[in-house]
C-alpha cells in the first residue's frame, strides 16, 4: 500500500549573509521524485522556503530528514517530537553519515552516503513487511534497541547516475518563491581539500549527466537565472564547454552562478595562460559570476590545506574573469594553523586589493567525516553544540591564536570589506561603467514617483524601492540601473546581515 511520506530540510540556525538565497539542496527533491514515481505520495519542507507543517507530519507514515552537521540539532528535535508522536523516522544526510550512533539515539533509521537506493529500499521493505539486513547504506534499530550497521552501499556508477530522474521542485512546498533554480550536473570533486567533507560524502570520483539531460531540465525548469549547484562546476572543461556549447544551440542561456575553482580560468595546470575561448563561452552561455574557493592568501596556506592551487594563479583568474564581465565571489577561510591573529584582516585586504565583487570568510570548522575532523577531533574542538559549526563560529582552538581573536578577527575583516566607503565605490563604478546615458533620470514617470521613492530608500525599504522603479523606468535603462547596482546591493545586503548577526 502506497506510504504518506513527507522530507524535510531543516534551516540552517541564525541570519547569515545567505538568507536571501532561497535554495534547497537538491538530495530530497530527487529522492522525492523517485519515492513519488513508486507510488508514494510525497512532499518536501525546505525550511528556508515554507515553515515546515508539523500537523501534516504527525499524520503521515514515514518523514525522511536531511541533516548537515549545524542543523543536526534541529533535525534531532524534530525527529524526537516526530518519533514521540508515533511517526516512522529516518535521518540522513553528511552529518548522520559520519556520526550515526549518535543519530540512532534520534531515529530509528539511519541512511548512510548516497541515499537514493537506499531509501527506496528501505521504503519498500516498510511497506511489504521485508527484513532490512539486505539494504547496504542503512543503519537501524532492532526490536530490543541494539543498533545494526549493514554493510556500506558502493557509489554510485556513471551508468547509474545518469539513469538516476532529474529532481523534482513542484514537490518543495514554497517552490514558487525561487527566483533563481538549482541544478546539479555532476556528484563528486577530484580535489581533496582537508575542511570538504563533499569527498567524504560523494567521493572523489565525479559521475556526471550527459548533455542532453542537463537541457531538458533547464527546458522543464524555465528559469529566468539558474544556479548550477555542483560542488565544483568545471571539473572536465572540455565536458563543461559542450554543455554551455549545447546551451546555446538550444537556446537555453539563462542567466547562471556556479562554484569553480579559480584554475578553471586558466588552460590547464601546465598551460597557466588565460583560456579566453572558454571564458568568451562562459560569458555568451549566460554566466553571470562564479563563487572560487580561494580560501587562502598565502602558497603556504593553500599547500596546508590541500588546495594544490597558488596565489598567483587566483590573481590571474579573478583578473580574467572581470575582463570577460564575469563577477567572482571569493570564499575565504579563516583560522588555518598557518594564520596568525592579523591574518583575518590581512584576508579582506588582499581581496579588496583583488578586487573580488562580494566576500566570504569563514571559520575553519572541522566536520565529521572530513581529514581536518580526523586531525583535530582529539584535543582541539571547543564544544560539541553542532549548531555552531556553520562556518560563522570558532569551535576548534586555532594554532596560532585565541578563539576569541579568530571570532572578533573574522567579524571586523567582514566589516572592513562591507564597509559604507566599499558600498558607495562599488555603486560608483557600475555607474560610470554600465549607466552613460543618465538621460532617463529626467524622465517625467521617474520625477513623479520621486515623492514616494525618496522615503522609501531613506527607510531602506528595498522591497519598495524596486517595483517603483521598475515602474517608472523603460526596459533598457531598467536592465543598466539592475546591471550597475547589483554588485552594492548585495554588499548592501550582506552588511545589514552581518549586522544582525
Amino acid at each position: 500500500m502506497p506510504l504518506r511520506i513527507r522530507l524535510v530540510e531543516p534551516r540552517p540556525p541564525g541570519r547569515t549573509v545567505y538568507d536571501f538565497a532561497l535554495l534547497p539542496r537538491l538530495g530530497l527533491p530527487l529522492i522525492a521524485r523517485m519515492l513519488a514515481e513508486a507510488g508514494h505520495d510525497v512532499r518536501v519542507y525546505c525550511e528556508v522556503l515554507a515553515p515546515v507543517d508539523l500537523e501534516e507530519c504527525l499524520r503521515a507514515d514515514l518523514v525522511g530528514i536531511s541533516s548537515t552537521t549545524a542543523t543536526a540539532p534541529a533535525a534531532y528535535w524534530l525527529a524526537d517530537l516526530l518519533t514521540d508522536g508515533g511517526v516512522t523516522v529516518v535521518l540522513g544526510g553528511p552529518h548522520v553519515t559520519f556520526m550515526t550512533e549518535e543519530a540512532l539515539d534520534h531515529a530509528p533509521y539511519v541512511v548512510r552516503g548516497e541515499g537514493e537506493a537506499t531509501m527506496l529500499e528501505l521504503v519498500a521493505c516498510l511497506e511489504q513487511g521485508r527484513p532490512l539486513e539486505g539494504v547496504r547504506g542503512l543503519s537501524f534499530l532492532g526490536p530490543w534497541g541494539e543498533a545494526h550497521h549493514n554493510p556500506a552501499r558502493r557509489r554510485c556508477s556513471q551508468e547509474e547516475f545518469e539513469h538516476l530522474p532529474s529532481p523534482d521542485l513542484g514537490l518543495v512546498e514554497g517552490n514558487e518563491r525561487m527566483t533563481t533554480k538549482p541544478l546539479m550536473t555532476q556528484w563528486g570533486c577530484p580535489f581533496d581539500c582537508e575542511f570538504c567533507s563533499v569527498t567524504a560524502m560523494f567521493s572523489r570520483s565525479v559521475r556526471h549527466r550527459r548533455a542532453d539531460q542537463v537541457l531538458s531540465e533547464l527546458s522543464r525548469l524555465d528559469a529566468e537565472r539558474v544556479f548550477f549547484h555542483d560542488d565544483n562546476f568545471v571539473v572536465n572543461k572540455a565536458r563543461t564547454a559542450g554543455l554551455l556549447r549545447a546551451m546555446l544551440g538550444a537556446g537555453l542561456s539563462p542567466e547562471w552562478f556556479a562554484q569553480v575553482r579559480a584554475d578553471s580560468a586558466l588552460r590547464s595546470l601546465s598551460q597557466p595562460e588565460v583560456d579566453n575561448d572558454f571564458l568568451a563561452l562562459m560569458r555568451r552561455s549566460g554566466c553571470r559570476a562564479v563563487m572560487i574557493g580561494i580560501e587562502a592568501i598565502t602558497d603556504e596556506g593553500l599547500a596546508h590545506i590541500g588546495k594544490r592551487q597558488r596565489v598567483a594563479t587566483v590573481v590571474r583568474a579573478v583578473r580574467a574573469f572581470h575582463d570577460h564581465g564575469i563577477a567572482v565571489h571569493g570564499m575565504f577561510v579563516a583560522g588555518l594553523d598557518t594564520d596568525t591573529a592579523s591574518s583575518a584582516e590581512a584576508t579582506a585586504a588582499f581581496a579588496r586589493r583583488l578586487g573580488v565583487d562580494t566576500f566570504q570568510l569563514m571559520v575553519e570548522t572541522p566536520l565529521p567525516g572530513t581529514r581536518l575532523w580526523e586531525r583535530v577531533a582529539g584535543d582541539r574542538l571547543l564544544t560539541d553544540d553542532w549548531s555552531l559549526y556553520d562556518g560563522h563560529h570558532v569551535v576548534m582552538r586555532p594554532a596560532q591564536m585565541s578563539p576569541l581573536e579568530l571570532q572578533l578577527g573574522v567579524l571586523r575583516a567582514m566589516r572592513r570589506f562591507y564597509s559604507w566607503p566599499a558600498i558607495f565605490r562599488s555603486g560608483l563604478v557600475g555607474g560610470v561603467k554600465h549607466l552613460p546615458d543618465r538621460t532617463f533620470a529626467a524622465r517625467p514617470a521617474l520625477l513623479r514617483r520621486l515623492p514616494a521613492l525618496a522615503p522609501a530608500a531613506w527607510a531602506r525599504h528595498w522591497d519598495q524601492v524596486a517595483p517603483l522603479l521598475g515602474s517608472a523606468l523603460p526596459s533598457r535603462p531598467r536592465a543598466r540601473l539592475a546591471e550597475a547596482l547589483w554588485v552594492p546591493a548585495l554588499r548592501f545586503y550582506a552588511r545589514r546581515q552581518l549586522a544582525a548577526w
